[in-house]
């Protein structure tokens, strides 16, 4: 497997600036960038500052791996419910801002919190899908919560986990680490060093909604059902933004974002990619095709 070699984050500013240059260029998107944006901030935060995996990493069988056992098939991530209090301290004010909705069941969150009524161990367990209710908040806004919470510390946790599989192969369209589900595609130029030169096109690397780690994949090739007839495949896309796409399928109808770096000279963060490309995502629902995963903001 070859993963992708913009795997140390991007600096703050450059996060900051394509969130500007966003709103300048795609006006309609300044509400959802407004709000999003400072959540993308303090997430970028959270995850320089986690420690990430600690003590020995996990052992990976060649084989196994090979035949499709991602990494943590046999354990999941370590417990981060440590560092969930001050991180929930600092991440939910933020979003109680950002979506004032939201806001009161965000508070209310928090008292639960400072009271004991949510411990950090139930907050973690439900930041991977375990059922936990707080009164006063909905399932809705608990789910999202919960993992933008967890998120920072896993996505820290994927980037030590993938240097054991850099050099093995992965021909799955689940993620290597995890097992999620890619919700964007990425095309990068990849460097030939035995012959100097760059894969024509560029590789098609699949990120995963849930860790962030990036994989490689056929580019004609449809993540969901694995078709490759040209006639099922549609490529949706706005001409004022050759560089950005989404790769939908008429077999299964789902649809994945993609983002074309081939030709860009400031390659934005893949999150703020994926807000920016908010307007394709709706066209593909328009036209009946449902995302392979969702973005934080596509249930809002």
């Amino acid at each position: 497997m070859q993963t992708s070699t913009h795997a140390n984050p991007r600096a703050l500013r450059d996060i900051e600036m394509a969130l500007e240059r966003t709103k300048a260029e795609i006006p309609v998107l300044t509400p959802m960038v407004t709000a999003f944006g400072p959540l993308l901030a303090e997430r970028f935060r959270l995850r320089e500052a986690a420690s990430g995996w600690v003590g020995p990493l996990p052992v990976v069988d060649a084989e196994r791996f090979s035949q499709g056992v991602f990494v943590l098939a046999d354990s999941g991530f370590q417990d981060m419910s440590a560092h969930l209090s001050e991180a929930a301290h600092g991440l939910l004010p933020i979003m109680a801002n950002s979506f004032p909705a939201m806001a009161q069941e965000l508070n209310t969150l928090i008292a639960a919190m400072d009271n004991g009524a949510l411990t950090m161990d139930a907050l973690a367990a439900a930041g991977f899908g375990e059922a936990f209710t707080v009164p006063g908040v909905n399932a809705e806004t608990m789910d999202f919560a919960v993992a933008e919470l967890v998120r920072p510390f896993v996505e820290r946790q994927a980037q030590d986990l993938a240097k054991l599989v850099r050099d093995l192969p992965w021909r799955q369209t689940i993620c290597p680490i995890c097992g999620g589900t890619p919700n964007m595609s990425v095309l990068r130029r990849i460097r030939n060093d035995s012959e100097f030169i760059q894969a024509h096109g560029g590789r098609r690397f699949l990120r995963c909604s849930c860790c962030a780690t990036e994989w490689t994949h056929k580019r004609i090739s449809c993540p969901s059902c694995g078709c490759e007839e040209p006639d099922e495949l549609v490529v949706l896309s706005d001409p004022s933004r050759p560089f950005e796409r989404a790769d939908a399928c008429h077999r299964c109808k789902t649809f994945l974002l993609c983002l074309d770096t081939g030709e860009l000279a400031d390659i934005p963060d893949p999150d703020v990619a994926a807000l920016t490309m908010l307007p394709l995502a709706h066209q593909a629902r328009r036209q009946g095709f449902v995302p392979l995963a969702e973005h934080p903001w596509g249930g809002l």
